[in-house]
């Protein structure tokens, strides 16, 4: 992609690129899993309740482009995944002729059938009886390259790298908006990859092998939390900085063993103490701008791609 299109993509979803930068700590997630109270949605490391919020999910990968674009565009309405079939994935796609879509043995669509066609500078003069026209894919590889990456690492269906087609219609409505009659609705990501961790968590707590959530995400929520700030600053409100991208960095910086399996990671989790915890990341900011919108209930239902989780703000936030 040119600069142009990576503009584009960072300005709906931030810094989520960034996620193909990090090292996962296996080790660690397999560990939390461990103590993952699944009935009230909260960690308990020995003394220690925690959970992660929606403003600390969105700070992981929000930037400057994203706050702009809220600005004209708000986005406080919750995303609830759209039910997809062919004819909408091939008019989003800007494809024309979609054969090999429709030979696939399941509704999954491979990681490699998109970028042979997308990712590829050169695609379009192999592949161009399957789309519109040069320009309109052109226009469409930036949206491409987020399915991709939203498909296999924030919302990965499995080890084998396929994509739900919901994952299209999410990017959809992220990019684009949803049209409800002569208004367009604007959405965050951020409740829908929490309610993936968080039925992620569930999961692989009652034996499931794969995480099916943002599990990069949520290591970097754990070690933000693990880590005490000597001296914490107030973050500079004209400025995101990219905290996806320094997370490694940042980890060897404070000399963390990611090579660290159960036996390393258990015993520090169960020894958790109040004292030893960073109650607040640092490059959170507290605004009177609403991340997500209630209404006259004390939680809020949150769809994942897969399934629906509760969320109560004001617990989760008093953690």
């Amino acid at each position: 992609m040119n600069n142009g299109d990576k503009r584009k993509v960072q300005r709906h979803i931030g810094n989520l690129p960034s996620l193909m930068k990090m090292v996962v700590w296996p080790g660690l997630i397999g560990t939390m899993v461990k103590f993952w109270d699944s009935d009230n949605m909260v960690f308990r490391f020995g003394e220690v309740e925690m959970t992660p919020t929606i403003e600390e999910v969105l700070a992981s990968y929000e930037n400057v482009d994203m706050c702009n674009k809220r600005k004209h565009q708000p986005n406080t309405d919750l995303l609830f995944p759209k039910t997809w079939d062919f004819a909408e994935i091939k008019e989003k796609l800007s494809l024309v002729k979609a054969d090999w879509i429709r030979r696939l043995p399941g509704p999954n669509i491979p990681l490699r059938k998109l970028y042979y066609r997308f990712g590829r500078a050169r695609a379009y003069e192999k592949f161009k009886e399957e789309f519109i026209s040069e320009e309109k894919w052109k226009e469409t590889r930036p949206f491409a390259f987020a399915i991709c990456l939203l498909g296999t690492m924030v919302f990965p269906q499995g080890p084998n790298y396929t994509i739900h087609p919901s994952v299209i219609m999410v990017t959809h409505a992220i990019f684009y908006g949803v049209d409800y009659g002569s208004a367009t609705k604007y959405y965050t990501l951020a409740p829908m990859i929490l309610a993936d961790i968080y039925r992620a968590l569930d999961k692989c707590q009652n034996g499931e092998g794969f995480f099916h959530g943002c599990n990069l995400i949520l290591q970097w929520w754990m070690m933000r939390h693990l880590i005490k700030a000597h001296n914490p600053e107030e973050p500079d409100p004209l400025r995101r900085s990219d905290q996806l991208a320094g997370h490694d960095w940042w980890m060897y910086h404070n000399h963390c063993n990611k090579t660290g399996g159960l036996k390393f990671w258990y015993p520090r989790l169960q020894g958790l103490r109040e004292e030893n915890v960073q109650w607040s990341i640092e490059c959170l900011r507290v605004t009177k701008q609403m991340v997500i919108r209630a209404q006259k209930v004390p939680y809020l239902i949150f769809a994942g791609l897969r399934g629906t989780r509760p969320y109560t703000p004001g617990e989760s936030l008093d953690n």
